[in-house]
């Protein structure tokens, strides 16, 4: 089920592409997708979905009204798509949660191999659980492939009433850190996140983006300055919940999925950096992958 914007959401629009690549050859298997009209409706629809094998819901929007339907309901299997806040869920109910962690740390790697003055900058949201992960990934991946290196970081002000979506105030954060010698900065929280990208290409700096992949669907203003973006994949954390709940193996409370189940990356541009950088940050993304890396996140 998707929120009230509907397939149009990036989010939602992931989710649906999920849900189809997991029933993508199981006998006998259907789908349906539900759009309310308005966020009152969302118990309502998740309510009428109540008698199928699995709900999904897509978009943390819909975080009170699953836990709500989850826990009339508790013969049905629910899952909840990437909260901002993994809420307390009854058994009947996943919480799918993506390792932002760790695409963030190879960001932070990237950045701490491009750099030249020795500073970099994060701009983030309003310090939430993700923007928490994003934080501390970057920071962490930028302090591992050079150590020492100083590290500038902003949450956006949680009481500007515009979580997520104040371009302004991530320009105007990018051009400050660049003001104090950072020369590249990791722009992460929705539009806010893009406005800081925008603030760094206008400042000369190098930029490195999140949440999707900025490249094919980049601000032409922010294309120069892009060498790589850090990709939470939905649709294959999505499809391995179907998987999951198809083979037997669902179960209930939270579960991560990050570079080892390929729902999260980092995606350079390949004619921006050199073979052998790229060639570090496979490595550094395979020691993630397996463990020998970690991040306190």
């Amino acid at each position: 089920m998707a929120d009230v914007a509907g397939l149009d959401s990036r989010a939602d629009a992931a989710a649906w592409r999920g849900v189809h690549d997991g029933v993508r050859g199981l006998p006998c298997s259907h789908a349906d997708v539900g759009v309310p009209n308005r966020p009152a409706q969302y118990r309502q629809l998740l309510q009428a979905f109540a008698g199928y094998d699995l709900v999904i819901a897509g978009s943390f929007l819909l975080t009170e009204a699953v836990v709500e339907v989850a826990r009339a309901n508790p013969g049905t299997r629910f899952v909840l798509v990437d909260p901002i806040v993994a809420p307390l869920a009854p058994p009947n109910l996943t919480v799918l949660v993506f390792r932002d962690d760790q695409s963030a740390y190879l960001a932070g790697a990237l950045a701490a191999m491009v750099t030249k003055t020795g500073v970099i900058g994060g701009v983030y949201g309003p310090g939430g659980a993700v923007d928490q992960r994003n934080r501390t990934g970057f920071e962490q991946g930028a302090a591992y492939a050079r150590p020492g290196i100083r590290v500038l970081g902003g949450y956006q002000p949680a009481g500007d009433g515009l979580p997520y979506a104040n371009p302004g105030w991530g320009v105007a954060e990018a051009r400050n850190f660049s003001q104090q010698g950072a020369d590249v900065i990791f722009g992460t929280g929705g539009s806010t996140g893009k406005g800081a990208l925008r603030g760094a290409a206008q400042a000369g700096s190098i930029c490195i983006g999140a949440d999707q992949d900025q490249l094919s669907s980049s601000d032409p203003a922010v294309a120069d300055c892009l060498v790589a973006s850090a990709i939470k994949h939905v649709d294959r954390g999505v499809a391995l919940m179907v998987a999951d709940a198809a083979a037997g193996r669902w179960a209930g409370g939270l579960r991560t999925v990050g570079l080892s189940e390929g729902a999260v990356e980092l995606r350079p541009i390949q004619d921006a950096l050199s073979p052998g950088r790229l060639d570090e940050l496979q490595t550094i993304a395979g020691k993630l992958a397996t463990g020998v890396l970690r991040t306190s996140a």
